[in-house]
């Protein structure tokens, strides 16, 4: 069984092309992370659980194996979702073959902005009518086009109109902020330098939103991790899922 972890803002749309690829080989399980596409997460578990923080993410997913009895053979994350799987592989939730992480975020912002500026942060995008202007903005402007332009990626029209339809959603632009801003990558990288689950990089030589020389620096520090450069942007899962899917598959074995 491959797992398929999306990155923020996104759903298991990002995956649409990949997984009907990865099926031809593997039970293929794709799910919306917490608050994002057609998951709800109630006001009492955000608050309870901080479930848009890293190890929330993984907890809320790790249950939802649990639940199904479900452990994955290989796993592959897009962006956020690599660091989800990398905190699930800590704590032993998971034991794939491999982790494959396609342009993974795992760029850290400076120690004074997660420890000053990120807590403001939080306690803005936190409150509703924030989420409600930008699904507003998203839905009455291309903002959302003119945003995605920016990973050096290319998506066809269809695609684009996936990202549009789920950023009207309140609580979709909400998860994806809220997100964002509690997010703690200088504990994880601190933490993953003991990772003894094999991890494959592959980096888009056009990316701008992960470029390659700090992700490069930053998966230095793991053991076993390899890293590679594709010429694609951001969002190569969706750029060319046939081609994605083969840099999944050949990462391991059914």
């Amino acid at each position: 069984m491959v797992l398929l972890l999306h990155g923020t803002g996104g759903s298991t749309h990002s995956w649409a092309g990949c997984a009907s690829a990865l099926a031809t080989r593997y039970t293929v399980v794709s799910v919306d992370l917490p608050g994002h596409g057609f998951t709800v997460v109630p006001p009492s578990v955000e608050r309870a659980r901080q479930v848009y923080a890293i190890d929330g993410m993984a907890q809320a997913v790790q249950q939802l194996l649990d639940a199904l009895q479900l452990q994955p053979h290989l796993a592959a994350g897009h962006s956020a979702g690599v660091p989800v799987l990398l905190r699930m592989a800590l704590q032993r939730g998971i034991a794939p073959v491999r982790i494959v992480g396609l342009a993974p975020a795992l760029v850290a912002p400076p120690a004074w902005y997660v420890t000053l500026l990120a807590p403001l942060v939080a306690s803005v995008v936190e409150r509703e009518v924030v989420a409600l202007s930008a699904a507003s903005l998203a839905a009455g402007t291309r903002i959302i086009r003119a945003m995605l332009a920016t990973t050096g990626s290319v998506l066809r029209p269809e695609q684009l109109a996936r990202y549009e339809w789920l950023c009207r959603s309140p609580a979709h632009v909400h998860a994806a902020l809220a997100m964002m801003a509690r997010w703690d990558l200088p504990a994880l990288l601190r933490d993953v330098t003991t990772l003894n689950t094999p991890l494959e990089v592959i980096a888009g030589r056009r990316d701008r939103w992960v470029p390659e020389a700090p992700l490069r620096r930053a998966v230095a520090g793991v053991h076993g991790a390899s890293f590679r450069v594709e010429e694609a942007g951001h969002l190569l899962i969706e750029e060319d899922p046939a081609r994605a899917a083969a840099w999944i598959a050949g990462a391991g074995t059914t």
